[in-house]
């Protein structure tokens, strides 16, 4: 299924995950909520140590070229010394073609501080909804937030309305942690569907640390398109003693 909306969509999510501008004490996470929703560009930059905010500013402005109406809210989970975790809710549009896209995403943030400026950052978990606006189709995504190395485990979007036979398409897929992401030629794999949803085992890496997936399901109803980011533990041997 190659319609030029899903490819556009499609080369969207694989080159720029929304992992990747996710950045986030003197109240940081008020400062840094007035920021980035009033678009405050010397706020934003005064919260930074300079490196942290070379990288965090090029991958902002990315963001706020492509996504539009962007409202951010920001709350500390846990603080301890220079260490804090923020939750961040993200709610935005994007228009492709002639559609328009409505994005929601969940964040938890680890960030390191040094003389109440942001060090460095890390993304701890996340999950992206992409979906047309408008669009009644509702899905239920059930997967797990953290694995074992090594480990398979099943991701399922399923669709809570009946679909009364009607053409479903779907596809997912793994991406490398680095930026950029080669795109392939074979996008998703998208490929007819009529089950009512998307559900496959995937493997985790051999390696810890985190795995991207991202998924689509494509409906006459809309379009539903997620992307997740599992945190990846070290799978420790037990040893028997006789």
């Amino acid at each position: 299924m190659r319609h030029p909306l899903i490819v556009n969509l499609i080369s969207f999510l694989l080159i720029h995950p929304l992992s990747t501008i996710s950045a986030l004490s003197r109240n940081i996470d008020n400062q840094l909520e007035t920021g980035l929703n009033k678009n405050k560009h010397e706020l934003l930059k005064d919260l930074f140590l300079e490196k942290a905010f070379k990288q965090f500013n090029k991958q902002y402005i990315y963001f706020t070229r492509k996504y539009k109406d962007t409202k951010w809210s920001i709350k500390t989970r846990s603080k301890h010394q220079n260490k804090r975790v923020l939750d961040l809710d993200i709610t935005s549009t994007r228009k492709i073609g002639d559609q328009k896209y409505i994005l929601n995403s969940k964040q938890t943030i680890k960030i390191e501080t040094y003389k109440n400026k942001i060090k460095d950052y890390q993304v701890l978990k996340e999950e992206s909804i992409l979906n047309s606006q408008n669009s009644p189709l509702i899905v239920t995504v059930s997967s797990p937030d953290k694995v074992l190395t090594g480990e398979r485990y099943e991701i399922n979007l399923i669709i809570e309305k009946p679909l009364n036979y009607s053409f479903i398409a779907s596809g997912l897929i793994t991406l490398e942690n680095k930026d950029p992401i080669p795109l392939s030629e074979n996008f998703f794999g998208i490929k007819p569907n009529l089950s009512g949803g998307l559900f496959k085992y995937i493997q985790a890496p051999l390696q810890p640390g985190f795995q991207t997936i991202s998924a689509i399901i494509v409906h006459p109803e809309g379009i539903y398109s997620m992307t997740k980011r599992i945190k990846v533990d070290l799978q420790t041997k037990t040893i028997l003693i006789n």
